[in-house]
C-alpha cells in the first residue's frame, strides 16, 4: 500500500490561466487530463490536482468548459478560480498563492499537450535538484487541418522554435513551487520575467516533452505578438533597472548553432522574422519613450480554424 504522505510529498498542481474568451479551453484539458494521468503513476503513485484560473469580464465559453471538465473528472481535484480582470500575471500570483504542493505545472489554454509531456517535466526536476524550472518543447502546428502548408507568416513565426535559447518555454512549464513567490501584475512577457528572475542556469528544456500550438497566421497579428514581446523585454529591463540588478539578455542565442541550421528555403522566413521583429522592437521603444502601455487582445489567427472542435 503506498505511503499517503511519500504520495502528498511528490504531489503536483497542473494550472491552466485562461481568459474568459478562449475557445479552446476544452481540447487543452482533455490533452492535459491523460498527461496528468500519465505524470499520476509514471514513477510511482503521485497526487495530481488541477487549478483552473478564468479571468476576465463575462461568462464565456472558458468558464463553461472549466465547469465541465471539473464536473467529469473523478480522477484529479480540481480548483476553480474566477477573477474579472483579465491580466495573466494576476492570475498566476492567484494560482500560485492558492497551491501549496512542491510542484507546479503551468499550462496555456490554447494548445495541445503530449501525453507524456507531464510525467517527462516532473522526472527532469526530480533528477536535477539544482534546476528550479522545466519547460516543454514547444513545437508550433504549421500545417492546415487539410493537410496543407500554413501561411508563410505561420512559417517565419515558427522559425525561432527551431532553437533552444535556454528560457521559459511559457506554453507549458513545470517549477518547483518555491521559485517564485509572486510576480508583478500587468507583465506583457510573463515567461521572458520568470527566465530573467531565475537565470538560465536554473532552468531546463526537455526536448522529449512537446507542447502544440497554432503559430499567428496574419501578418497583423504576428506583428502584435511580436509587440508584445518587445515591450514586455523594454518592461523587464526597466523592472531590473529600478530593482538595481545588472542588465543581462533573457535569451542566450548560439549564433553558430542557427546559422548553421538555417538554409536557402528559409531565407524568406527569415527576411519576415526579422522585419517584423525590427519594426516592432522600434515601435515598442518609441512608445516606451513617450510614456505609453501596449494594449493586449488575444491572437485571433492562433485560435482553432472553423472546421475544428475546440
Amino acid at each position: 500500500m503506498s505511503d499517503p504522505a511519500a504520495v502528498a510529498a511528490q504531489a503536483l498542481t497542473v494550472a491552466v490561466l485562461c481568459r474568459s474568451d478562449e475557445p479552446a479551453l476544452a481540447r487543452t484539458l482533455a490533452s492535459l487530463g491523460v498527461a496528468a494521468q500519465r505524470a499520476a503513476t509514471a514513477s510511482g503513485p503521485r497526487c495530481v490536482r488541477f487549478a483552473i484560473c478564468v479571468n476576465g469580464p463575462g461568462e464565456g465559453n472558458a468558464l463553461a468548459a472549466a465547469r465541465d471538465f471539473a464536473a467529469r473528472d473523478s480522477a484529479a481535484t480540481v480548483q476553480l478560480i474566477v477573477d474579472e480582470r483579465p491580466d495573466k500575471a494576476r492570475a498566476w500570483n492567484l494560482v500560485r498563492a492558492a497551491c501549496t504542493t512542491p510542484l507546479l505545472a503551468f499550462c496555456d489554454a490554447d494548445v495541445d499537450v503530449a501525453p507524456d509531456a507531464l510525467a517527462l517535466l516532473v522526472a527532469a526536476l526530480e533528477n536535477a535538484p539544482d534546476v528550479a524550472l522545466a519547460s516543454a518543447r514547444q513545437v508550433p502546428v504549421i500545417v492546415r487541418a487539410d493537410g496543407t502548408p500554413a501561411a508563410l507568416v505561420a512559417r517565419a513565426a515558427a522559425i525561432p522554435y527551431r532553437f533552444d535559447f535556454q528560457v521559459v518555454g511559457g506554453r507549458l512549464y513545470v517549477m518547483r513551487t518555491g521559485a517564485v513567490e509572486r510576480m508583478p501584475e500587468a507583465l506583457l512577457l510573463e515567461d521572458g520575467w520568470l527566465s530573467a528572475q531565475l537565470g538560465n542556469d536554473a532552468l531546463r528544456t526537455v526536448h522529449a516533452a512537446e507542447v502544440y500550438f497554432r503559430p499567428p497566421s496574419t501578418l497583423a497579428d504576428y506583428f502584435r505578438e511580436r509587440l508584445r514581446t518587445e515591450a514586455g523585454k523594454i518592461q523587464i529591463r526597466a523592472q531590473r533597472a529600478d530593482a538595481g540588478r545588472p542588465q543581462q539578455p533573457i535569451a542566450r542565442y548560439r549564433w553558430g548553432t542557427i546559422l548553421g541550421v538555417l538554409g536557402a528555403s528559409d531565407v524568406p522566413l527569415v527576411a519576415v522574422n526579422l522585419g517584423v521583429r525590427f519594426c516592432a522592437r522600434g515601435l515598442a521603444e518609441l512608445a516606451a519613450r513617450r510614456g505609453r502601455s501596449i494594449r493586449w487582445s488575444p491572437i485571433v489567427s492562433s485560435k482553432p480554424q472553423p472546421n475544428e472542435v475546440p
